[in-house]
């Protein structure tokens, strides 16, 4: 990560929901976010919900902050990534494979 020292974390009672009216309607129909999702990450921003799942967690929604930084934008990386959930689905999503790929548990192990 380019900039990691600029990652920060907010433990929160529910995770936010953006304010423009058109990307929360598509972030619901999409299933990015509700209450069953535990953490996203936007720009070096990390929200997760309180009493989420520790390092494995931590370190899917890091790989999202590189994931990003990749992008060169928060533009680019919401656009690279919405379409990629569009086309495979959430799970299936390039971006989230990735992520998923990159977790680390609690040990220390993938």
């Amino acid at each position: 990560m380019k900039r990691v020292q600029h990652i920060r974390i907010a433990d929160l009672a529910t995770l936010p929901m953006p304010e423009a009216p058109a990307l929360r309607q598509a972030a619901k129909g999409f299933g990015l976010l509700g209450p069953d999702m535990l953490g996203i990450a936007l720009g070096h921003g990390i929200f997760i919900r309180e009493r989420s799942p520790g390092s494995r967690l931590i370190s899917h929604e890091c790989r999202h902050v590189y994931q990003y930084e990749q992008a060169g934008s928060l533009s680019a990386y919401l656009n690279t990534y919405l379409t990629e959930v569009l086309c495979f689905g959430y799970w299936d999503a390039p971006m989230e494979v990735d992520a998923r790929r990159h977790e680390v548990s609690s040990g220390g192990s993938r």
